[in-house]
């Protein structure tokens, strides 16, 4: 059960990659108000957040900005961040789910897909 609930996790944090990278235009994120924060998520924009003023000429904002610790410069990697650990920790947490493992394999892979795909078409997009 837990790693269903991981996986579900995952998928939110994938939809959240592809809504604003793929459908930034009609997402909620694009309503943000706060311009650190629309800074942060807006993809256009938060690429140049690992750099130092905003410029990749003059290198790193802090060490490590643009590898190891580019999950906390932009929501893009900070979600593919979260969604990594999901994966992980449901692969670690995994107990049987039904005595047949092909069929816990496509619960598992629903699980994900479904909620991705609400998340992606309905939750993430304004009416």
């Amino acid at each position: 059960m837990i790693s269903i609930i991981l996986l579900i996790l995952g998928g939110i944090f994938n939809s959240v990659m592809d809504v604003i990278y793929f459908k930034w235009d009609k997402s909620i994120f694009k309503n943000i108000k706060n311009v650190n924060l629309y800074n942060w998520c807006n993809p256009t924009y938060s690429w140049k957040n690992k750099w130092k003023d905003r410029d990749p000429s003059k290198g790193e904002k802090f060490p490590g900005s643009s590898t190891i610790f580019v999950f906390i410069t932009d929501l893009w990697h900070f979600a593919k961040f979260l969604m990594l650990w999901c994966i992980s920790l449901a692969i670690v947490f995994y107990t049987p789910i039904t005595p047949y493992l092909i069929l816990d394999i496509i619960i598992l892979h629903v699980s994900f897909t479904f909620i991705f795909e609400l998340f992606l078409s309905k939750i993430w997009i304004k009416k």
